[in-house]
């Protein structure tokens, strides 16, 4: 054992085919380990681990280098899959049918399985190569290249919660431990990816040791910026934004539209050549609003007449018939018989009623398409503000005493029947919209104090949950999305600096999610085509795959840049947009399903959510469906103030 800076450095080995034996001392398998310091600063360390075989026989296995901090209650981060505990010092949070999501979480209560005291990762599952844990106002970081040059392709990354100190460390190969996390439902027995060191050979791995002063968890973000130099890679080239715009919003038009509902498939389907949509219908987040907003924004930039006609209908549908007067709240969802609440999500809530994530970006996208008519076309909707004002005003009432919006709300009654959730920040940015376009100040005040709540609830803890329905409050990315939109509509409209510190915050907790390097992805097409991962986010700790809804936020990276001159938010601004451009079918049948301007909201970057198979039973990385409400994040984001500087 070894010491850094008064921290003992344990390195440590496994052969997998010895099921007797778990990580013993390097000594313990003939190989001999000593650290070499290559440089050092007050926060960052660069050193070198020198791993000798001086036995007469091959290693195969794993190696660990483990930092051992003496504290029992430490937090833990490995970005994009553990956030703290991932929430494991709560109650899982238990659907109406009585199940819980198996999503990642630290618990040292051996009767709580299949939740655990430690976790082991392959690399690809983090979207930064590093791990953290945060103790006594002091971070402490390792990071390493993610890919091995022995053996196999990746090495691996861990932490371990002990009842005196906790460790972080990394893997040279890899092991999935104490089990190969792939869905909310389903875990797979632990597997492992052995590196090989030959009698006498040398391997010598550079590394770094980060130690940072920490105020809070946002230390985090600095950690993901030092290790974001560090290993970053660009997306691939993709079309120009002119081109990805007119395929996309081409697709969604002409192979997206429901006329029976007078909507946009929350999920289309390729059946012998010809477009099945199907007849799921939201609002948001999966459809409605969320898709004709920014397709009537791409119309405006297209000068195209006919999608602007069509993306009208679906908004005016939902203003002219989704108001349920019982709640004064629109109903979640509906198809070309009905309205109501119990969408495909249902059974993820502990019981039913209006979801304010659907209900408050709903209202969000309806003022977004208000003031894309407004600009664009010289057109005004009034019908469109009074069903919002009507939805806001009760949405006020039922706010607890925090300023936090509900969860849930009764569909009889309007009432809040649960809080403790990130999703109600859309009826915030909501509110500053609505005060935006009507010079309305009755909401304001409450929507800044709501904001500040938020803030200091989620956003400063690096822990934003409860919000995408379909996760059972993991933490997530998603809902930082709106809280990005809020912050930079406060600042442009108060100048106050603190409103840019939490837009700052935002998007670096969003940061976290998004990929910073390019993993090799081991599976078709993702891995025919070179897709890249960096430049996407992850939704969520439970539903590990990159989708496209962080791509909706560009204007909000380049607002942010451009008022503090930081190159690191155009670094991540250009990964954003070069992600967005490469990841949509450029021609038919490019991702092996649909047609041209089509893409999934699923990219499988690792082992994780890896459950679609082709035909012949080999795993598929991509949900092979089109879906433009995906796809219309993109649309957001490139024909904002990116659009006038192609």
């Amino acid at each position: 054992m070894l010491t850094i800076d008064g921290h003992a450095l344990c390195i440590t080995a496994r052969n997998p085919n010895d099921q007797e034996c778990g990580y013993a001392p390097v000594q313990t398998h003939g190989l001999v380990a000593e650290i070499n310091t290559l440089s050092n600063t007050k926060e960052t360390k660069s050193l070198e681990l020198v791993l000798k075989n001086t036995a007469v026989t091959d290693f195969t296995g794993v190696v660990r280098v483990e930092l051992c901090v003496p504290d029992p209650n430490p937090q833990f981060y490995m970005p994009s899959f553990l956030y703290n505990k991932n929430r494991g010092n709560v109650e899982p949070y238990y659907n109406r049918k009585g199940g819980i999501a198996l999503f990642p979480r630290l618990s040292r209560d051996t009767a709580a399985a299949p939740y655990s005291d430690s976790w082991m990762v392959r690399s690809d599952r983090l979207s930064h190569p590093t791990v953290g844990l945060l103790s006594q106002k002091v971070l402490y970081g390792l990071s390493v290249d993610p890919l091995s040059e022995k053996g196999p392709l990746f090495n691996g990354f861990c932490c371990q919660w002990g009842t005196a100190e906790g460790r972080i460390g990394f893997t040279l190969g890899y092991e999935n431990a104490p089990w190969l996390y792939v869905d909310l439902t389903t875990l797979k027995k632990s597997n492992f990816g052995c590196i090989t060191v030959k009698p006498g050979e040398t391997l010598t791995v550079p590394f770094t040791v980060h130690r940072l002063q920490a105020d809070d968890e946002r230390a985090l973000n600095r950690l993901t910026r030092l290790v974001y130099q560090q290993f970053h890679q660009p997306p691939r080239t993709g079309p120009t934004v002119a081109q990805a715009v007119g395929d996309i919003a081409l697709a969604i038009y002409s192979d997206g539209y429901v006329e029976a509902s007078k909507t946009y498939s929350t999920r289309v389907f390729l059946k012998e050549g010809t477009p099945y949509q199907e007849p799921l219908a939201s609002i948001s987040w999966t459809g409605g609003v969320e898709v004709a907003a920014p397709v009537l924004l791409a119309a405006a930039r297209l000068k195209d007449q006919r999608m602007r006609l069509q993306a009208l209908t679906v908004i005016q549908n939902i203003v002219d018939h989704a108001m349920n007067p019982l709640s004064n709240l629109p109903f979640d969802a509906y198809d070309d018989q009905r309205w109501y609440t119990e969408g495909w999500w249902d059974g993820h809530l502990s019981q039913g009623g209006h979801t304010s994530y659907l209900v408050g970006q709903a209202l969000s996208y309806i003022l977004m398409g208000y003031e894309v008519e407004k600009d664009f076309f010289n057109t005004q909707h009034p019908e469109w503000l009074v069903f919002v004002q009507r939805c806001l005003e009760h949405i006020e009432t039922t706010k607890d005493q925090d300023g936090e919006v509900p969860y849930l709300w009764s569909a009889q009654t309007g009432e809040g029947l649960e809080y403790d959730s990130f999703a109600g920040c859309w009826c915030v940015v909501a509110a500053i919209q609505y005060d935006r376009l009507v010079s309305h100040e009755s909401l304001i005040a409450s929507a800044k104090r709501s904001l500040h709540h938020y803030y200091e609830k989620f956003v400063c803890r690096m822990e934003c949950y409860g919000t995408p329905i379909d996760t059972l409050k993991a933490i997530d990315s998603e809902g930082i999305l709106s809280f990005i939109k809020a912050s930079r509509l406060l600042h442009e409209k108060t100048q106050e600096k603190i409103y840019l510190e939490m837009l700052s915050d935002g998007l670096e907790y969003e940061f976290t999610f998004k990929f910073c390097w390019n993993p090799p992805i081991q599976y078709e097409p993702l891995k025919r085509i070179g897709w890249s991962s960096c430049g996407g986010s992850v939704t969520s700790t439970c539903n590990p795959h990159i989708h496209p809804m962080s791509s909706s936020v560009c204007d909000e990276i380049q607002y942010c840049y451009r008022q503090t001159g930081d190159e690191y938010f155009a670094q991540r601004l250009a990964d954003t947009v070069r992600w967005s451009l490469q990841t949509y079918s450029a021609f038919d049948g490019e991702y092996d399903f649909g047609k041209k301007g089509w893409m999934s909201e699923r990219f499988c970057y690792s082992e994780g959510l890896l459950i679609e198979n082709y035909d012949n039973g080999e795993p598929c990385s991509t949900w092979r469906c089109f879906l433009p409400w995906g796809a219309s994040n993109i649309l957001q984001g490139l024909c904002g103030s990116l659009w006038d500087e192609e």
